[in-house]
């Protein structure tokens, strides 16, 4: 036991010297899952899901919710301080996101504490683009309520709305890292609940874009300083705090 004791004291000990993460800090592990996660098996469900995951940093149940094809597009500003509509985010880049702000990566802390709400009564539509099929296709728009402390004196919230569209499992692209899993429902099931799993295709952002865009703003990444304690931002423009950069 003094041997444990010892080695784990030690690896604390690194990690506090190198200014990584430090995965043992107890104030991160308590905001770990909590509660049962929503099953997707309606549309709304779908999003509250999604809505658990980012409340409870549920990183594993986050990329079983996206399709192959999925994109984010974002409703941030370009570096001229123009509206942007671009695609943001693909299902790998949102994954890495959720992962680096939920948990953390070797070299960027996650965020301290992350509270989000969304409408509490969903209403599923029709898909209004065209050519989609109301029985495999349909969309939820939610407003958004959401504040991330990205450490004790920057603080980023974020309002607005989300529209999400959603495919069913029986017409869905899953990821073949989620096929192999058996996540795909058998060519001509209706039924089962794979095929009567819901998941999001495409997330429009329509939050609010502040007149300051990210690049002038008091937070300029997950590791900046504190220079000011709270900052509004679109969600595209958070997402690129905690992107992965290549």
């Amino acid at each position: 036991m003094r041997r444990v004791a010892l080695g784990l004291a030690a690896l604390a000990l690194l990690v506090t010297l190198a200014g990584c993460f430090n995965p043992f800090r107890p104030e991160v592990l308590n905001q770990r899952v909590t509660t049962t996660a929503p099953t997707p098996n309606s549309p709304q469900n779908a999003v509250k899901l999604f809505e658990w995951c980012w409340v409870n940093r549920g990183v594993n149940e986050y990329r079983e919710l996206f399709t192959d094809d999925y994109v984010f597009i974002s409703a941030s500003t370009d570096s001229a301080g123009n509206p942007s509509r671009d695609i943001q985010a693909r299902r790998d880049d949102e994954v890495q996101i959720a992962e680096n702000m939920f948990i953390g990566s070797a070299d960027k802390p996650p965020a301290e504490q992350i509270t989000l709400l969304f409408d509490q009564n969903l209403i599923a539509f029709p898909d209004s683009r065209q050519g989609k099929n109301p029985w495999w296709h349909r969309q939820v728009r939610t407003s958004v309520n959401l504040k991330v402390r990205i450490d004790s004196g920057n603080t980023v919230e974020v309002t607005g709305n989300a529209l999400f569209f959603l495919t069913r499992g029986d017409s869905a692209a899953i990821p073949q890292e989620l096929i192999d899993r058996g996540l795909k429902p058998a060519p001509g099931d209706t039924t089962s609940s794979q095929a009567l799993r819901w998941w999001i295709e495409r997330w429009e952002d329509e939050t609010i874009v502040p007149g300051t865009n990210i690049r002038s703003a008091p937070v300029r990444s997950a590791q900046s300083p504190s220079i000011g304690p709270y900052i509004e931002m679109s969600m595209g423009d958070l997402k690129r705090l905690y992107e992965t950069r290549r």
